[in-house]
This record gives structure tokens, C-alpha cells and sequence, in this order.
């Protein structure tokens, strides 16, 4: 029980954490690349369930990123341009059971009583992945993965978004 504690602790902390993975194609140079754009037509779309979109943050996210390409050297060009990119956003439900309801007088059927009542902490995972692509092959050169626990009712947020974007783009290779 009081593991559970300290990790819903934690996960109450640690709210504004920020994990992140990062995928580079291997050998692969960005010496050669100058250029980017959106994938779908040099335009941002949207990618993931109706039930996350919400044009503000899209709006956001799609301008963090614009930002920290430019900052990385990278020019925002048209659809021939040398890299293409793309983002989307997942969101899971999860909880974890934290204990459950007991009376004094039950105190010798707690653990019963606990798994006959158990309490639950509902928290959502939302994770931003945001894809590079090399243009001429289509293939996958740059992936970044940032993962962040959200309470139960996320609100908009921009200092947030640019921080999370910022945190994901930070392995990004700097144009030289």
C-alpha cells in the first residue's frame, strides 16, 4: 500500500514531467538537408481521435515546432523540400488502485473489505510524436517520442506545449 502511495506521489509531482525518446536513423547525415515542411501538403492536419482535437493546442503544437525547426537552421520551405514533418498525439486512460473503503469495526477484514472496495487514481498518458521523413525516399530519418502523465481532466495549456516540444526536439541534429 504505501508504494502505491508514493508512486500516486509521484505521478502528482511528477505531472509536469516530461519523458522522452528519441529515434535517429543510424548513419544517417542531416548535412545535406536545408529545407522542411508539413507532410500533407506543406499544411498542419490533425491526426488522432475526433475526440482530442481541439484547433488551439493543434495550433500550438504545429507553431512549437516551427519554432524549434528555424531555431535547429532548418529553412520552412514548400513541398520539395528536404525533410517532412509530421506530429500526432495519443492519449490513454490508466489508474492504479490506491486502497479501498474499511470500517474500525472490520479491522481484522481489511483486506478483505479493501479488494471488496478498492479505490482507484485515474490519470491520462498523453504522448506528442513528432516524425522527420527524408522527402526523396520517404523514408523515416528522426522520431521523437514525449511522454507526460495529465490529470484526469487536462486543461490548454501553452506554457506546457512549448515546454513538452521543446523537451522533444532538443536530440533533433542542428543544421551546421
Amino acid at each position: 500500500m504505501q508504494k502505491v502511495l508514493i508512486f500516486i506521489g509521484w505521478l502528482l509531482i511528477s505531472s509536469c514531467a516530461v519523458t522522452v525518446k528519441t529515434y535517429q536513423k543510424p548513419e544517417q547525415s542531416f548535412d545535406d538537408f536545408q529545407t522542411w515542411c508539413w507532410l500533407q501538403g506543406c499544411e498542419v492536419t490533425y491526426q488522432g481521435p475526433d475526440y482530442l482535437y481541439d484547433q488551439k493546442v493543434v495550433d500550438e503544437i504545429s507553431n512549437a515546432i516551427a519554432y524549434y525547426m528555424v531555431e535547429k537552421g532548418y529553412t520552412q520551405g514548400d513541398d520539395q523540400s528536404d525533410l517532412m514533418v509530421n506530429f500526432f498525439m495519443v492519449l490513454e486512460e490508466d489508474s492504479v488502485e490506491v486502497g479501498g473503503f474499511y470500517d474500525d469495526d472490520y479491522r481484522g477484514e481489511r483486506e478483505w473489505l479493501t479488494s471488496l472496495y478498492p479505490e482507484y487514481r485515474r490519470f491520462l498518458k498523453g504522448s506528442l510524436v513528432i516524425d522527420v521523413l527524408d522527402r526523396r525516399n520517404s523514408e523515416l530519418v528522426w522520431r521523437s517520442t514525449a511522454v507526460r502523465y495529465l490529470e484526469a481532466n487536462p486543461s490548454y495549456d501553452k506554457k506546457q506545449i512549448w515546454s513538452g516540444v521543446e523537451k522533444a526536439m532538443k536530440k533533433l541534429p542542428i543544421k551546421e
